[in-house]
């Protein structure tokens, strides 16, 4: 991976010439794991982001425990402890009784993939996409939002 700052790349590797301003930068490759999670050199952009909220004397309680929440989501699924969304509603799509492992996705099929959407969108626990992540906004807003985006529901 390579981190842009100041039109020059940083990160953990070899010195290469990198820009007209003539510094010698250090570019890696990473996984994508160790670019949010950190390895022995880089400390991740999960723990940054920490570090730099844990400064934060303005941040509500509510919001900083909201994007720790997040940053848990994404760190899981760096990792692969738990699917990505692609990953799920592949899976999804070739687990369906109707798919014949054609790469033909059936009306039927999509109507049962927008349907299981619907359901993860509306609260349904899915362990292996979310883990232990639950939206920690006040359970009236989420109604709130919903219904105000849907003229029927009102």
């Amino acid at each position: 991976a390579v981190v842009s700052t100041q039109s020059c790349l940083y990160g953990r590797g070899k010195n290469i010439q990198c820009c007209s301003c003539e510094c010698d930068a250090v570019v890696a490759e990473m996984t994508i794991n160790e670019i949010i999670n950190g390895n022995d050199e880089f400390p991740g952009i999960c723990k940054l982001i920490r570090a730099y909220m844990s400064n934060m004397m303005d941040l509500e309680f509510l919001t900083a425990t909201r994007i720790c929440s997040y940053i848990s989501l994404i760190q899981k699924r760096a990792r692969g402890d738990l699917l990505t969304t692609a990953a799920y509603l592949r899976k999804f799509v070739t687990n369906h009784p109707l798919y014949k492992k054609d790469s033909v996705v059936s009306d039927e099929m999509t109507y049962d993939l927008m349907m299981e959407v619907k359901e993860i969108t509306n609260g349904k626990a899915v362990p292996e996409l979310l883990g232990d992540y639950r939206d920690i906004s006040d359970s009236r807003d989420a109604r709130f939002r919903r219904s105000s985006h849907n003229p029927k529901s009102q």
